[in-house]
């Protein structure tokens, strides 16, 4: 068997390899997600939050969510309009609210929230909203993106240019 025969049999027996490559960068990224969150909340070196963080005034949007999933499929969309303003959305409503950057943590303040009725699943994203910020958030940055750590979920989320 010459090595194109050989080459073309093995594509006929992984017809899904393209899926495997999905998967190992799925892998990768939960497993470069789940060390930075390691370092985050052990205080690695070079993980600390600057004293006037560099997300203010910018928006993101969810790439990747570990844990509980966000109902409808989000994605979740953060902004950050004002040193001291947060703004989100996981596919429904939009809460807004007070934060206090305390170091590598997100303490927000009572959200409000518009109160439209949303369809379906999305219907539930505002509750997952309230979980994910029923307890601070810790936060970093890796490059461009955001990573954010709740109680039951970690999203990276990269800058939204408009």
């Amino acid at each position: 068997m010459s090595l194109g025969d050989r080459a073309q049999s093995s594509h006929r027996r992984h017809p899904t390899r393209g899926r495997r490559i999905s998967l190992r960068t799925v892998a990768l990224v939960s497993a470069l997600f789940a060390a930075a969150v390691v370092g985050a909340v052990n205080g690695a070196p070079g993980r600390a939050a600057p004293a006037d963080p560099h997300f203010v005034g910018r928006s993101y949007t969810a790439t990747v969510v570990n844990g509980a999933q966000i109902p409808g499929g989000g994605p979740l969309q953060v902004s950050f309009p004002a040193a001291n303003r947060i703004s989100l959305t996981a596919g429904c409503n939009r809460h807004i609210g007070e934060l206090q950057v305390d170091g590598p943590l997100l303490r927000l303040g009572a959200l409000a929230s518009t109160m439209m009725a949303c369809p379906g699943p999305r219907a539930q994203a505002d509750d997952w909203i309230t979980s994910f910020t029923s307890e601070p958030l810790t936060w970093y940055s890796v490059g461009q993106a955001l990573v954010l750590v709740g109680p039951d979920a970690q999203v990276l989320l990269t800058e939204k240019y408009s």
